[in-house]
C-alpha cells in the first residue's frame, strides 16, 4: 500500500475556514488523515512542507480539451499552473455525440491539428478514447448543445420542430445518463446561434432528473449582454434551476456601464432560488477568430466561408477594408496571436497598429488580406473588458476561474495558447489578492465551489475520504509568467501536485500520468 505524509504544512483546506498547521496522510488514491497535531505513520514517504501552503488541486471551470487531452495527455500548460481536474465541452462544441457523418466530418476538420482519429459515437465511447490515453490531469465533460443540434440538423440555418427538439433531448439524456456533467450553450456560434428559446426549453427539462447544471456561453456579451442573461436564466429555470455562466464579461467599452446591471440581475435570480455561478479568466483580452470583426453578412458566416468569399474576390477585399476604416475600430488594443500566413508568426503577440507600422500597410487592408489567405488560422485577442468590470467579476463568491483553453504542452506543436492556458490560476489569486480578499477565500472558489457546480462530491476539498488532489506552493513566490509574446511561460511558485494520490508534477517536469475521468455520481 502506498503512502504519502505530508508534514509541516500551512493547510488551506477549501472550505474557506482560516488556514491551519498540519498533517495529511495520502494513502493510494485518497486522503486518509487530516491532523492538526503530528503524525507518526510507518512506511509512509515523508514529505517535509515547511514554509508551503498545501491546498486542494485546482479545478479549470472552464476549459477546451476535448481532444487536446488525446493528443497531448501531459496537459502541461494546466498541471504545471496547479490544476489537478478540468471541465471540457464548454461553448456548445464537445466531442460526442458523433451520429452522423456529417459531425464526424465537420469535427475531423475542426480538430485537425490534434491528429486524433474520431472512433466514438457517443459519450461512453468518447470518454473510453480519453481513458486509453492516461491524461495527468482529471477531466469531466459537458455534453455541448451546437453538436446535439448539428446531430438533428446539420450546420445550416434550420428553425426545426418540437419533434425535432425532443431528438435532441434524448440525445442529451443518454449522454447524462453515461456520466456527462451537464449542458453547455454556445448560443453565438454555429449552429446554436440558430436555436430559438422553445428550443433550448425543451433540451434543458432533461437535466432536471439529474440535478445538472446548464452552462451556457450567452447569445451577447455585450450590447445585448442584460437580454441574454434573462434568457440564460428562464431556460434554467426549465431545467434544473443551475445556471453557469461563462466566462463572465461585459464586452466592449461601450457595454461597460452595464456591470452593475449585471450584478443586479444575477443577485435577484439568486434571492429567487435560481443557482447561478459563473467562471472568468483573469485576463482583459479574450482571444477567438479575428473574422469576428468583419460587417455583415461575414458575422454570420463560418471562417472557411469567410476565406473563400475574400480569396475570389479581391474588390470585395477592398470594399470590406474600406469599411473597416470606416469603423471605429481601435486597432491598438487587437493583438495578433496565431496565424498560418507564412512569415507573420514573428508578429506574434504584437498589436495590429504595431504590426500595419512595421509592415508600412494600413491596419484594415492587412487584416482583410489575411482573412482572405487564412481566416481559418488566424486568431487574434481583443481588449474587450475593463480592469475595473474584470476585477469585480473575479471577486464575486459565485465566480470561480476558467482557463478557456485546451490542454498544451510547453512547444507550439498542437498551436499557440492565449496565457490564460499557462497563467490564469496565479493570475486569479495574485488579483484577488491586490483587492484584498484573504487567500482561504479564494482558494475556495478555485476548488470546492467548482467541484459543487460540477457535482464532483469527493473533490475540492482536503478532507479525509477525498481523492488526493493536492497543491503545494509558496505563495510568495507563485506568480503567472505567460503573456502574449511568451504564452507558454510555465508559471512559477509551485512545489509540487498530487493527482489521485501521485505527486505528478514536480521541479518543473510530469512525473506521472494518474487523471481520471470525471462523471456524473
Amino acid at each position: 500500500m502506498s503512502k504519502i505524509l505530508i508534514g509541516n504544512a500551512s493547510v488551506i483546506d477549501g472550505s474557506g475556514t482560516p488556514r491551519f498547521p498540519g498533517w495529511v496522510l495520502i494513502e493510494n488514491e485518497r486522503i486518509q488523515t487530516v491532523s492538526r497535531t503530528p503524525l507518526n505513520v510507518e512506511n509512509a514517504r515523508f514529505v517535509n512542507a515547511d514554509g508551503l501552503i498545501l491546498t486542494p488541486g485546482f479545478i479549470d471551470a472552464h476549459a477546451h480539451s476535448d481532444l487536446s487531452l488525446i493528443a497531448e495527455p501531459e496537459a502541461e500548460g494546466k498541471i504545471s499552473q496547479g490544476i489537478t481536474s478540468e471541465i471540457s465541452g464548454n461553448c456548445g462544441l464537445s466531442a460526442f455525440p458523433v451520429q452522423t457523418p456529417e459531425v464526424r466530418s465537420h469535427l475531423e476538420k475542426l480538430y485537425r491539428i490534434y491528429e486524433v482519429p474520431l472512433t466514438w459515437h457517443d459519450f461512453s465511447s468518447y470518454t473510453d478514447a480519453v481513458a486509453a490515453a492516461r491524461p495527468a490531469i482529471n477531466t469531466g465533460f459537458l455534453c455541448g448543445h451546437n453538436t446535439l443540434r448539428a446531430n438533428v440538423f446539420g450546420y445550416a440555418p434550420a428553425d426545426g420542430t418540437p419533434e425535432e427538439w425532443h431528438r435532441e433531448r434524448e440525445l442529451l439524456r443518454k449522454s447524462l445518463e453515461q456520466g456527462a456533467l451537464g449542458l453547455s450553450s454556445g448560443l453565438l456560434y454555429t449552429p446554436g446561434k440558430f436555436a430559438p428559446p422553445e428550443e433550448l426549453h425543451i433540451i434543458v427539462s432533461a437535466l432536471r432528473d439529474f440535478d445538472a447544471p446548464y452552462v451556457t456561453h450567452l447569445r451577447s456579451e455585450g450590447d445585448r449582454l442584460l437580454e441574454s442573461v434573462e434568457e440564460a436564466m428562464n431556460i434554467a429555470r426549465t431545467g434544473s434551476g443551475r445556471l453557469h455562466l461563462s466566462h463572465l464579461k461585459t464586452a466592449q467599452p461601450r457595454n461597460w456601464h452595464k456591470i452593475d446591471g449585471l450584478l443586479n440581475k444575477i443577485a435577484a435570480a439568486q434571492t429567487d432560488g435560481l443557482r447561478v455561478t459563473a467562471d472568468r479568466y483573469p485576463y482583459r483580452y479574450g482571444q477567438t477568430s479575428l473574422s469576428v470583426i468583419l460587417p455583415p453578412p461575414y458575422d454570420s458566416m463560418t471562417d472557411a466561408a469567410i476565406q473563400q468569399a475574400l480569396s475570389i474576390s479581391p474588390a470585395e477585399c477592398r470594399r470590406i477594408a474600406k469599411i473597416l476604416a470606416g469603423m471605429t475600430i481601435d486597432w491598438q488594443k487587437i493583438i495578433l496571436c496565431s496565424t498560418g500566413l507564412p512569415g507573420m508568426m514573428c508578429y506574434a503577440g504584437h498589436t495590429l497598429a504595431e504590426i500595419a507600422g512595421l509592415l508600412q500597410r494600413p491596419a484594415p487592408e492587412l487584416c482583410t488580406e489575411w482573412l482572405s489567405r487564412d481566416a481559418v488560422g488566424t486568431m487574434a485577442a481583443f481588449g474587450g473588458l475593463s480592469p475595473e468590470n474584470l476585477q469585480r467579476i473575479i471577486l464575486q463568491d459565485y465566480t470561480c476561474c476558467g482557463t478557456d483553453e485546451t490542454a498544451r504542452p510547453c512547444s507550439e506543436r498542437i498551436g499557440r495558447s492565449h496565457p490564460r492556458g499557462f497563467g490564469s490560476f496565479p493570475r486569479f489569486i495574485r488579483l484577488c489578492r491586490q483587492a484584498g480578499q484573504p487567500l482561504e477565500t479564494v482558494i475556495a472558489r478555485l476548488t470546492s465551489l467548482p467541484a459543487r457546480i460540477f457535482s464532483l462530491p469527493d473533490r475540492g476539498m482536503i478532507r479525509a475520504g477525498f481523492y488526493a488532489d493536492l497543491i503545494l506552493f509558496s505563495e510568495s513566490e507563485l506568480s503567472d509568467r505567460a503573456d502574449f509574446r511568451t504564452p507558454h511561460a510555465v508559471s512559477s511558485g509551485l512545489h509540487s501536485v498530487y493527482v489521485n494520490g501521485t505527486l505528478s508534477f514536480s521541479d518543473g517536469r510530469i512525473c506521472a500520468r494518474q487523471g481520471k475521468i470525471l462523471k456524473k455520481c
